[in-house]
């Protein structure tokens, strides 16, 4: 494996912003919620057939200025899970079903507490959630993962987690009905990095979540801010934030390595990842980027494409508002 990655946006214009979240939509790519700097929080909807032209569907979407939520495409619906606003934390779910012009809240107040850095994951008909952590300085975490089979209206708990699996940051794909959790932080307070608590594990569940086992430790470093995605089999876990080298230890650098993974292939161990040649970004290269987390991670047409993203290590800032691809067919060729 060799990607090449090529940058198609050096600044999209719905503005620089750490953790956009979004999917893909009848050919369309989106982008919505997010933060900038310490206290800037978006409350915007845009899309883009090619990731070049973007269009704002609504700055208005009901859901206000929120940042670390998820969001999920299913059905036709864009459905958006709780997080915050940097004072209030939320436990609601929102659904739009007319590509994010409109938004209705179909569950004003879950079951499960109000958080942010949580993860949902459509496995078949189900919308799975897991984890995330509630407070910035205080942080309480939530080892559990819940279920709703009517897109958020309901839920039920299917799981209490071994402990350590409450985590946020964490990234969570599936590969046929197999789930795979990995990576994340215990950090606390959430702008301070807890050494001990950021992960590279892998766990794996056959059963949709029910029971977990732990494969191993990934030989990426331990991180969180990563993002993950599946796609044709392989898993691909790129970026986020990471320990200094062995003089630096207390500081947080970014990454810009890119890992890939076939379970499959591999009989599951959790150690048989690839490292690709070509770092992510293009870093290294003029105009190429040293690394970033909680950028938004999408496969379309045989790529991987990239959103926006976070470039801190002490301060709230910088963030980017780039979009890039790296061809996948390309560096199996």
């Amino acid at each position: 494996m060799q990607l090449k990655w090529q940058r198609l946006v050096k600044h999209a214009p719905w503005g620089k912003r750490a953790m956009p979240r979004g999917g893909q939509l009848d050919g369309y790519f989106y982008v919505m919620t997010g933060r900038a700097g310490a206290t800037k929080v978006f409350s915007d909807v845009w899309r883009s057939r090619d990731g070049r032209q973007w269009d704002l569907v609504t700055d208005n979407p009901g859901w206000g200025k929120r940042c670390y939520p998820d969001v999920e495409v299913a059905e036709g619906q864009l459905v958006l899970t709780a997080g915050q606003d940097l004072r209030t934390f939320y436990n609601d779910v929102w659904r739009s079903g007319d590509g994010g012009v409109k938004w209705e809240r179909v569950c004003a107040n879950a079951p499960w507490q109000v958080r942010a850095g949580h993860h949902t994951h459509m496995l078949g008909s189900e919308l799975l959630l897991f984890g995330g952590a509630r407070n910035s300085v205080k942080r309480i975490f939530y080892p559990e993962l819940w279920v709703s089979p009517d897109l958020g209206e309901t839920w039920s708990l299917r799981a209490k987690l071994p402990a350590d699996m409450g985590r946020a940051g964490m990234q969570v794909v599936s590969i046929g009905e197999t789930l795979y959790f990995m990576g994340g932080d215990h950090d606390r307070p959430v702008f301070q990095a807890s050494w001990p608590g950021r992960r590279n594990d892998i766990w794996r569940s056959t059963d949709h979540g029910e029971t977990w086992e732990l494969l191993g430790h990934a030989p990426w470093a331990a991180r969180t801010g990563h993002q993950a995605i599946a796609h044709d089999g392989r898993i691909y876990v790129i970026g986020g934030h990471v320990r200094g080298s062995k003089n630096q230890r207390w500081r947080q650098f970014l990454a810009n390595d890119v890992w890939a993974w076939d379970p499959k292939a591999s009989g599951d161990d959790a150690e048989a990842w690839t490292k690709d040649a070509n770092p992510a970004w293009a870093a290294g290269t003029t105009g190429g980027l040293p690394g970033k987390s909680d950028f938004h991670l999408e496969a379309r047409e045989g790529r991987l494409w990239t959103f926006g993203g976070d470039r801190e290590t002490l301060s709230a800032w910088p963030q980017d508002n780039d979009v890039w691809t790296a061809d996948l067919t390309a560096s199996a060729a």
